[in-house]
């Protein structure tokens, strides 16, 4: 998986996701939507499991001198919350539980305007073995967190599971986290945008509109949704649950959010898997940059991929047949979209969904986490 790319797809409400990598539609899109077109078979890798261990949590290290949210007596009002823990939907388990606690919007300001973080758990399924919590994070930005302990249930060994609360959570700004919202159009949400000289003007017009949008929606909340906030969130919900520590997993954009709160808070930082990583030091132009390095040897590789299983896929005998099928394809669908599951598919869908798709691989097997 190059760097930066994919994101597990946890269970949501309604069996959707949204895509951070596969569309460049913000609003929510089906599952296998390019697939028959595609026939690519690939999910995005989940993270080795974490070292098990009987140890009780050690002790709490000295404060962090970088900004520390929950050291503050201005912020004792928050850590003294107690989460109303309920079943999150009559559909999920019922030891999935969901609640509400409120973060302050400006850190700098803990007095001043309060908004939502949604929080979610399952808990040990061992407590005389329990170890502490794992928080997560899927990938983004914005990527939303909430469902995915009902995934990592699912993967993780069971003795991860008796040791750990798995915790998940919607970062602020997104889904049930007071979600901003710059009330843009559909057709204005689509961001993945491929140089044309012939659009570039329109292209550039857009973006500007977007950006002008948002400021008049959404100016005063905008610059607080960060990922250092985010990072003072995760150790707000650490103080709130009881915790001295914290464990996590995160991917793709995941991984900065982790080693940002790593360096905010590096005492309370225990075992952290950081799966897909982000470079800080290019994110997040130089990242998208980056990509394109990798696009073009894993688009080689899928069409050698395809040749070798043409009587499966009928789309070439060969590499250059395949690449030629893709290409046809793709001009067909620019020329008039292409509906599949309902929804018209562009070219522009077309190539973004198979650089996601191109870029993952398999779900490694569960022996090899033991």
């Amino acid at each position: 998986m190059q760097p930066g790319e994919g994101s597990p797809a946890w269970p949501v409400p309604e069996r959707s996701f949204v895509s951070e990598q596969e569309t460049g539609r913000i609003a929510i899109v089906r599952k296998r939507r390019l697939a028959p077109l595609l026939a690519v078979s690939v999910t995005a890798t989940l993270a080795p499991a974490l070292a098990t261990s009987t140890a009780t949590a050690a002790p709490a290290a000295a404060p962090s001198t970088a900004s520390s949210s929950a050291a503050t007596g201005a912020l004792d009002w928050y850590v003294q919350q107690k989460p109303r823990w309920k079943r999150c939907q009559a559909d999920t388990p019922a030891e999935f539980e969901c609640a509400t606690i409120k973060v302050p919007l400006d850190y700098r300001v803990p007095g001043g305007k309060r908004i939502d973080l949604a929080i979610s758990r399952i808990k040990s399924t061992a407590p005389d073995k329990r170890h502490g919590v794992l928080f997560s994070n899927p990938g983004g930005p914005g990527g939303q967190g909430l469902y995915m302990p009902l995934g990592m249930q699912e993967q993780l060994p069971e003795a991860v599971q008796q040791e750990y609360d798995l915790i998940g959570f919607d970062p602020r700004g997104v889904g049930q986290s007071s979600p901003v919202s710059c009330d843009l159009e559909p057709e204005e949400e689509n961001w993945l945008r491929p140089y044309k000289e012939e659009t570039f003007g329109k292209d550039v017009a857009w973006a500007r509109d977007v950006a002008n949008k948002c400021k008049e929606k959404a100016g005063d909340t905008l610059p607080h949704i960060t990922t250092r906030n985010t990072a003072r969130d995760m150790d707000l919900l650490r103080a709130i649950l009881g915790e001295k520590k914290i464990s996590y997993v995160g991917y793709s954009y995941g991984t900065y959010l982790g080693a940002v709160y790593t360096q905010l808070f590096p005492g309370r930082a225990e075992r952290f898997v950081l799966d897909s990583a982000v470079d800080p030091a290019r994110a997040w132009r130089g990242m998208i940059q980056w990509w394109a390095e990798g696009a073009e040897p894993a688009f080689d590789r899928w069409t050698e991929w395809a040749a070798e299983r043409s009587e499966e896929y009928g789309l070439g005998d060969t590499p250059k047949q395949v690449e030629r099928t893709f290409w046809d394809l793709v001009a067909q669908a620019d020329e008039k979209p292409i509906e599949v599951d309902g929804q018209p598919t562009t070219g522009d869908d077309i190539r973004s969904g198979m650089r996601g798709r191109s870029s993952a691989r398999s779900t490694p097997p569960r022996r090899s986490w033991n």
